[in-house]
């Protein structure tokens, strides 16, 4: 699948500068070469030597080799026990600790299980192939689908906002039966429409913010982009008094509705 090989190449090492991303990139591919040509007979620090890697790059490089090895297993959404004896035999190569092996595991797994969920929830439901290919990536990682359904609503609530306001919306609107639909999808994730709408509450205000943002940049909000953000915000507002999103006369373009609040 194309859109897991596109995921997959977003993960390695996001606070390196591109320059340097492309150097431990290529090291992390010398190194594996070199592993493959030597076996059970490859030492790391030899091989390092031998290609002139600083020490202080040498994590970086062991770290991206391993990612290079996870991803090539998480194509097929899968992780059998011999690819598990395979990585475990790269990580003891590369002296990784399980430590630190897990975290790399879990930074490149959540990242493709993030990306699959928002893309394929973006219409507002999932369907079984898909709670099927999210499932098998959290076994993938020993974990539920309900840790990483809170992880990334927590961590990037306000960018799963803007990908079903845009999946989910039609004629300005949030419906009540696509939103039944997405809760139904994410209670068979493990979370309670409860659960889902605290997690994103949080966000609603930095996300309506960031539209009212965006548009004063653009000169001003299109008549598209006010009605579904509002909807979508008081999905999220408890009954009673809500919380208020004003948006200045200053971003009104020109064909807008009237400022408004959400």
């Amino acid at each position: 699948m194309n859109w897991v090989e596109k995921w997959l190449d977003a993960t390695a090492c996001p606070s390196l500068d591109p320059k340097r991303d492309k150097q431990v990139e290529s090291l992390a591919h010398e190194i594996g070469r070199s592993m493959r040509h030597d076996g059970r007979f490859f030492h790391i620090d030899q091989a390092a030597a031998a290609l002139g890697i600083l020490d202080e790059d040498l994590p970086l490089v062991r770290d991206r080799l391993y990612e290079l090895s996870l991803k090539y297993v998480l194509h097929r959404f899968t992780v059998t026990d011999k690819d598990r004896a395979g990585l475990g035999w790269v990580a003891r190569k590369l002296q990784l600790t399980p430590e630190q092996a897990r975290q790399v595991e879990l930074r490149v797994g959540r990242k493709v299980f993030e990306e699959f969920l928002a893309f394929a929830i973006a219409g507002g439901f999932l369907d079984e192939e898909e709670l099927g290919q999210l499932r098998s990536i959290a076994e993938c990682l020993a974990v539920t689908t309900r840790q990483l359904v809170m992880g990334y609503l927590v961590e990037s609530g306000d960018e799963f906002l803007h990908r079903i306001m845009e999946g989910m919306a039609e004629e300005g609107q949030i419906s009540d039966t696509a939103w039944e639909k997405l809760m139904a999808s994410v209670e068979v994730l493990g979370v309670s429409p409860a659960e889902f709408i605290a997690a994103l509450r949080g966000h609603a205000t930095a996300f309506a913010r960031k539209i009212v943002d965006r548009a004063r940049a653009n000169g001003g909000l299109t008549r598209n982009q006010i009605p579904p953000m509002q909807s979508l915000v008081g999905k999220l507002m408890p009954a009673g008094p809500r919380a208020s999103v004003t948006v200045p006369p200053a971003a009104a373009a020109k064909g807008s509705r009237p400022p408004a609040t959400a």
